[in-house]
């Protein structure tokens, strides 16, 4: 009915067989992580609501921030655009080894904030503190992922790239459908990837900035030195990979870490609340 199904959503009717007929630890997967599915449906529904938002997408004034926050690292221009250019203009292998490197640590956030989440479920099956633990994490990726959802629908912001093709151009029903990404972005991933994205103009908060502080803010309590080492180049890494492929001014990458910390804030008051005596 509005032309947005993908093949994936076919997949995604298994779910309904698996959680009817799996056993009990089958069936406590799909209630557990039911905040993460949702999110996924929520977010992949976007594309259904981009059209009403085209009107209010803010183009000019956060590049004009981020250019007057962040120009003096680029000569003045702002750092994405810079990287784009360096990436367009440098020959040798440099430049190719760079954008498959970001590509691959820009899409990590798909394996590893899953991977943490089932290694901590799969010891809930044997330790109380474990099942505490995945709660929590579940609770705070819950609420800065729906929190991102609101502010995109109240403040849909144009990410670089869409300058980089359109200038200050507003996004129009005939504008979005005639753009080709390819040339505002490197790496064929990268670019297949927006150009089936649900939501274009969801750059504030980046979820790409604020997952690895959140990561590092959920570790913090059981942390020791290698782990926090490794959380902080993580999202040094991620942060520079979503401003070299021309996908996140810096100033979407901090409104990330601010979600962050507010959502991370939120679930350790809860948890000392609900442990604290009556």
């Amino acid at each position: 009915m509005t032309s947005s199904i993908r093949a994936y959503h076919w997949f995604l009717l298994l779910s309904i067989p698996g959680a009817l007929f799996s056993a009990e630890r089958g069936r406590r997967f799909f209630l557990d992580w039911s905040p993460f599915f949702a999110f996924w449906l929520v977010y992949d529904r976007l594309r259904l609501v981009q059209p009403l938002l085209f009107s209010r997408v803010a183009v000019r004034v956060p590049f004009l921030i981020e250019r007057d926050l962040f120009g003096w690292m680029s000569n003045g221009d702002v750092p994405a655009h810079a990287f784009q250019t360096w990436l367009t203009t440098r020959g040798g292998s440099l430049p190719a080894m760079t954008e498959w490197t970001a590509q691959l640590i820009y899409f990590s956030h798909l394996f590893v904030v899953p991977i943490v989440a089932v290694v901590i479920w799969s010891l809930g099956w044997t330790g109380s503190e474990y099942r505490d633990s995945f709660a929590r994490y579940v609770r705070a990726f819950a609420i800065l992922n729906f929190g991102a959802i609101v502010l995109y629908l109240i403040l849909p912001v144009a990410p670089p790239w869409w300058l980089t093709l359109n200038g200050l151009s507003q996004p129009t029903a005939s504008l979005v459908a005639t753009t080709d990404v390819a040339p505002a972005m490197h790496g064929i991933v990268i670019q297949a990837m927006i150009r089936n994205a649900s939501q274009w103009f969801a750059a504030i908060p980046s979820l790409h900035g604020a997952y690895p502080v959140l990561l590092l803010m959920l570790g913090w309590p059981h942390r020791t030195r290698l782990a926090v080492v490794l959380l902080i180049i993580y999202g040094v890494l991620m942060w520079a990979a979503t401003v070299a492929l021309n996908q996140h001014y810096i100033i979407d990458l901090l409104a990330g870490a601010v979600l962050s910390v507010i959502a991370g804030a939120f679930v350790k008051v809860r948890t000392r609340s609900s442990q604290a005596p009556n």
